[in-house]
């Protein structure tokens, strides 16, 4: 799976940010969680992450599940969040064969 650092990378690039100062006006949150991001001392909350998703033009979910793995605190928990993020993301490719739309969910 992808990290919240990968995500905030990805963002900082494609909305072409001069530095974690712009980024973190941009997610609405502040310069120090961004900080914390870059270290591994804390993840985005669930709805950072959506607007993380929003600005990469990602499903919600991947970014949601992501994060709550990142956050959880025991292996078993962490398990709990591969799991629904496996499976939903098979439901959601499969939602989309059938609507003959492209899956813009990617594995992490």
């Amino acid at each position: 799976m992808k990290t919240t650092l990968d995500y905030v990378d990805a963002v900082k690039i494609k909305h072409d940010l001069p530095s974690d100062y712009a980024l973190a006006k941009l997610l609405g949150v502040s310069k120090q969680a961004v900080s914390n991001y870059r270290l591994g001392k804390g993840g985005f909350d669930d709805l950072t992450a959506v607007r993380v998703a929003e600005l990469l033009d990602l499903n919600p979910m991947e970014v949601i599940a992501v994060a709550n793995r990142e956050r959880a605190k025991s292996e078993d928990a962490r398990r709990v969040w591969t799991g629904l993020f496996d499976r939903f993301a098979a439901n959601f490719e499969g939602l989309l064969g059938m609507m003959g739309q492209r899956p813009a969910l990617r594995a992490a």
